[in-house]
């Protein structure tokens, strides 16, 4: 059954394919938001849609393809969330770089949950275009996030840029698994208050690793380090 409750028909006309894929897309992020990704199968998004899930295979060759399509549309929509906040920033504030940064991340908890999965195992079975697809659009989003991180803090390069959003993704998709534990480490807790303390706080810890990564970058000859190549 479709969302309207009227039986799915084969999409034949361009626009109810444009639908049916939009559909797609809307039912795999519905059921990622409430189970989370590594919970969700290519069945469940068929179900939601309300077609077989040999239907979505006209559309997508694999359930990581589906996730890798969103991962891409969710990393634009992180710079895009960054765009107005970075420019009202004085030049040189790096603590105001690192707060925006974080807290817009920590605003999309379903790009940090498919930031943990990209690499493990969302870029493992799809083909070479499906990859390339992807990386195209990341490397565009993170195009626009250089312009505007560069605008506060001129002295980093692009590759300083580059450098600190590997960082900043990399720690992001370890430290949301860790500061959202599942249920049994949460009763755990519950029933034994001094296991809590290895609990750490999402956005406040990430905030804190990114000025420390951004203080290395902006001045690497601090505490003995190698001089940058010029």
């Amino acid at each position: 059954m479709g969302t309207d409750g009227a039986p799915f028909r084969r999409a034949r006309r361009p626009e109810h394919k444009q639908q049916r894929y939009e559909a797609i897309l809307a039912a795999a992020r519905s059921q990622a938001e409430r189970k989370g990704v590594s919970n969700v199968s290519l069945a469940d998004i068929a179900a939601e849609v309300g077609v077989h899930k040999s239907a979505l295979l006209r559309y997508f060759e694999t359930r990581e393809e589906i996730y890798l399509h969103l991962t891409a549309e969710g990393w634009q929509d992180w710079v895009d969330g960054m765009r107005d906040e970075l420019a009202q920033l004085p030049v040189g504030s790096v603590t105001g770089v690192a707060e925006v940064v974080a807290r817009t991340l920590a605003a999309r908890p379903l790009l940090c949950d498919l930031m943990t999965h990209t690499s493990l195992t969302l870029e493992r079975n799809v083909s070479l275009e499906a990859v390339r697809n992807f990386k195209l659009a990341a490397l565009a989003a993170l195009a626009d996030a250089e312009v505007l991180i560069r605008r506060v803090l001129p002295d980093l390069t692009d590759d300083d840029v580059r450098d600190l959003v590997g960082a900043v993704s990399a720690v992001a998709a370890g430290l949301w698994q860790a500061t959202h534990p599942p249920a049994t480490l949460v009763a755990l807790y519950a029933e034994d208050p001094r296991l809590e303390h290895t609990r750490l706080e999402f956005t406040p810890s990430l905030q804190h690793l990114i000025e420390v990564v951004l203080t290395g970058l902006l001045h690497p000859r601090d505490g003995g380090g190698a001089p940058r190549p010029d």
